[in-house]
């Protein structure tokens, strides 16, 4: 009786309710405090450090409330050295405060390959068999032979190279070619339209070289940009097999205005 009285008295009652609201700013104080610590509800857009320098990162992550760290290097063709070239989180991914960036850089150092054995492929079947190994066409020389487009050399800053030699990743490899003993013209074709990478294969498969290669503003990857001029203009021209056309590139959604005529 005495414990059912005491808790019907008015002290127990009124302690009681002084702990309840005691407890209940403690709580809400808890929350409050637990939600500014960890930033609950606040998000950040995470940048796109790709094509960025690691003094880039580092400013954009201060500035941003976010940590980075270089976890890997690997070699990528027409990426600049030592530039972001993958990232986790992706870009504009929502992430926390002082989230911490995993981060790719372009190493300087291209891995090396073994040449193929391209000799007696024909032109076609060669530019593939070297992009395959990672390699690129560079220029093309005809030479008396009754091989007509066979590769009879391989070469590499004007030195020749053998199946087996080790060369980077990303090389380019010039061909020397038969003519099959004629003076042969080719028709300039039209490569106004096709990436770089295209138009180099598209004029080699006529027998052809790149010549000079214009760019209407500084790219960090040629490799996608988009032929808009070429010089000769396809028409009724005739170049011996191993001559150069001249290209003007530019990124496929910066086309300067054609020129008037």
């Amino acid at each position: 009786m005495l414990i059912i009285d005491f808790l019907k008295s008015k002290i127990f009652l009124r302690n009681l309710l002084v702990f309840i609201i005691v407890f209940s700013v403690l709580i809400f104080a808890g929350l409050k405090f637990l939600k500014v610590y960890t930033h609950h509800g606040e998000s950040l857009s995470v940048p796109d450090f790709k094509g960025s320098t690691i003094e880039e990162v580092e400013k954009i992550c201060k500035e941003k409330n976010l940590r980075y760290e270089v976890i890997d290097s690997v070699y990528v063709p027409d990426a600049r050295y030592f530039t972001v070239v993958e990232q986790n989180p992706k870009p504009f991914s929502k992430v926390k405060r002082k989230r911490k960036i995993y981060l790719t850089i372009c190493s300087d150092t291209p891995p090396r390959v073994k040449l193929p054995d391209i000799i007696d492929v024909t032109l076609r079947q060669a530019v593939s068999i070297l992009q395959s190994y990672g390699l690129k066409l560079g220029e093309l020389e005809y030479v008396p032979d009754i091989g007509k487009n066979l590769v009879l050399k391989v070469k590499k800053d004007g030195r020749i190279l053998n199946p087996g030699d080790y060369v980077s990743k990303g090389s380019k490899i010039d061909l020397v070619l038969g003519d099959g003993l004629s003076s042969e013209k080719v028709a300039v074709i039209d490569v106004r339209g096709l990436t770089y990478d295209e138009a180099v294969f598209a004029l080699s498969g006529i027998g052809l070289n790149v010549g000079a290669v214009i760019l209407s503003q500084p790219v960090k990857d040629t490799s996608v940009c988009v032929v808009y001029k070429q010089y000769p203009e396809p028409s009724d021209v005739m170049l011996p097999q191993g001559d150069a056309v001249d290209i003007w590139l530019s990124p496929p959604d910066k086309l300067p205005q054609p020129e008037p005529k």
